[in-house]
């Protein structure tokens, strides 16, 4: 069954993206700021170094969810500007996975997937099967299809 939908096209930001570009942009500026942190100035008991990596904490999770942030207004701007289109869909309405199978194997050929269907879809199962038996081409083809990165498991038929 041929059927129209409609689907929203719209740009959207990567989130991890975003935030590990705030951490980093945080912990740049926390090394900044360690620059310009005179030794004497630093209260009793602390070094520059925990005074570093406090900055370092603070400024880099700061940073991170600044960046998640930021992500999230872009992702709310872009369902703003989303375009709608109409496109056509096809609906498969039978739960048997062998005769989901049979009219993919008919649209992949070209053949349309109601010509040949049966009652109970044995007459297309005989039908599939006689054209394997005079055409060894599909069993050539197999051992080419190893090194196309087609990958599948032991035994399977697919």
């Amino acid at each position: 069954m041929k059927d129209q939908i409609d689907v929203s096209v719209r740009r959207s930001p990567k989130y991890s993206v975003f935030m590990g570009i705030g951490a980093v942009l945080g912990i740049a500026i926390a090394g900044i700021l360690a620059i310009f942190v005179d030794p004497a100035d630093m209260p009793m008991g602390y070094t520059v170094a925990k005074g570093l990596g406090l900055l370092l904490l603070v400024l880099g999770i700061g940073g991170l969810f600044l960046g998640g942030l930021v992500a999230l207004i872009l992702d709310w701007r872009g369902r703003k500007k989303a375009k709608e289109f109409r496109v056509d869909a096809q609906i498969d309405m039978v739960d048997d996975p062998k005769e989901i199978a049979r009219r993919r194997i008919a649209e992949a050929r070209g053949e349309d997937p109601d010509a040949d269907a049966g009652d109970d879809g044995t007459a297309s199962a005989s039908q599939d099967a006689a054209p394997a038996v005079d055409d060894p081409a599909p069993a050539a083809d197999d051992g080419d299809d190893a090194g196309a990165g087609r990958d599948s498991a032991p035994g399977s038929t697919v």
